[in-house]
């Protein structure tokens, strides 16, 4: 480990990730000779830092580019441009966008996925010993017989029973399938997972359930999540702050609770409109702010500020200059030219 780069960078001890400029293009192929003919952006200009303990939730519509974000964090996919800094458990900061794929491996171990489909995430051929115990076979962690051992204690973490050790994942129920999900990304001690829209494939009750469980496995292990939903309902149970994406970047990042009860961005206050709320006279007085056409083409993004074809606010500025992602005066950020001055509505009545 002595030759991957240590960056010189110092960041505030409370952080474990640190994302700078981050971009992913996509190119886009096209004739008999399969010629460059532009990119599809996916990423563009993305910065955010994520704390030591916290769940940082990521949130937006479909295409905005969320799970793109955390599979780049983890190197999943290698990044166009930009910094990932990443705080080791012996406390190095490793700028993860200058690694090769071998000196990433042993890093992977302190940071994993939990993946949205709990059905193909499984390879249905293997055991759960297998499964579980996969990733402390390629990383050689312990014999057959510990290994054995590890995944009974990980399965009964998870609230499944160790007697099921041997059985295919055909025998389990979606909720319980991604509870084996997590048992794997528990199974080399992580301090980081992604969860990507980890319950967004289970019915209400099992999905509370496996929220409360990954918070009670945050508070035992001391883990730090990024929580990718479009579940606004879920996130702000589970998040302590949140960013909100579209068309590749980030429009705003804030605690969960200022978010929801004063958005500074459009886009902010057209999704909290969207959140049902239990007491109809809420929703009879809150104004409602209606959110016309689709999400951009990231391969030709609109010029200026990527939402301003849709947000009611516009105005000439906006769609010729790009707003910066910035600091205001109550510390969170955001990416909007009137930030200050526009009076908008959250979810919190």
């Amino acid at each position: 480990m002595s030759d991957q780069p240590i960056t010189s960078l110092t960041l505030p001890d409370d952080v474990l990730f640190s994302v700078r400029g981050l971009k992913k293009y996509f190119p886009i192929h096209a004739g008999w000779l399969k010629k460059h003919v532009g990119n599809v952006k996916a990423i563009d200009d993305v910065s955010l830092d994520i704390k030591k303990g916290e769940t940082f939730g990521l949130v937006g519509e479909s295409g905005s580019g969320k799970s793109t974000v955390a599979r780049l964090m983890l190197r999943a996919y290698s990044i166009t441009d930009g910094e990932i800094f990443f705080r080791r458990t012996n406390g190095d900061i490793v700028d993860l966008s200058r690694l090769s794929d071998r000196d990433m491996r042993p890093l992977r171990a302190e940071m994993q996925m939990i993946f949205q489909d709990p059905y193909s995430s499984l390879n249905p051929r293997m055991t759960l010993l297998e499964l579980v115990g996969e990733p402390m076979v390629i990383h050689g962690n312990g014999n057959q017989g510990e290994i054995k051992d590890r995944v009974a204690e990980l399965l009964r973490v998870v609230g499944l029973r160790p007697e099921f050790i041997n059985r295919y994942p055909h025998a389990f129920s979606g909720g319980q399938r991604q509870r084996i999900g997590i048992a794997r990304a528990l199974a080399l001690n992580p301090s980081f997972i992604a969860a990507d829209e980890a319950v967004s494939a289970l019915d209400v009750s099992v999905a509370a359930q496996n929220i409360n469980l990954l918070q009670d496995l945050q508070e035992q292990f001391g883990l730090t999540y990024l929580f990718i939903t479009h579940d606004l309902g879920m996130v702000e149970h589970i998040a302590d702050r949140i960013g909100v994406m579209y068309l590749g970047r980030l429009m705003e990042v804030a605690p969960t609770e200022l978010l929801f009860s004063k958005p500074l961005h459009p886009y902010t206050e057209a999704l909290m409109a969207a959140v049902p709320q239990p007491d109809p006279r809420g929703n009879r007085t809150r104004k409602r702010v209606p959110l016309k056409g689709e999400i951009g083409n990231a391969a030709n993004p609109p010029p200026g500020c990527s939402f301003h074809p849709r947000c009611p606010y516009a105005q000439a500025k906006c769609a010729t200059e790009v707003p910066a992602l910035r600091t205001v005066a109550d510390g969170r950020q955001v990416r909007c030219h009137f930030a200050e001055e526009l009076s908008l509505v959250g979810a919190v009545a």
